[in-house]
């Protein structure tokens, strides 16, 4: 749902807090990077037991998480 900020809260540019989950994390980074969509340079890996993941940024600045769930 989109909503105005709470009071005292942030307004755009900020990180929204929401995850989204991807069966290719690879190929998703580069489509949306095709796209032009402002994303992490690259997917970061950390190693196991966290999924590999990037950030996205909307044209308000506001960040959005994918997270690879296979």
């Amino acid at each position: 749902a989109l909503v105005l900020p709470r009071e005292g809260g942030q307004g755009p540019g900020y990180d929204t807090g929401l995850i989204l989950t991807s069966e290719d994390i690879d190929a998703d980074h580069a489509a949306l990077r095709e796209r032009g969509v402002d994303t992490d340079p690259e997917v970061q890996r950390w190693g196991a037991p966290v999924p590999p993941m990037f950030s996205f940024r909307d044209a308000d600045g506001n960040a959005v998480m994918v997270v690879e769930n296979g």
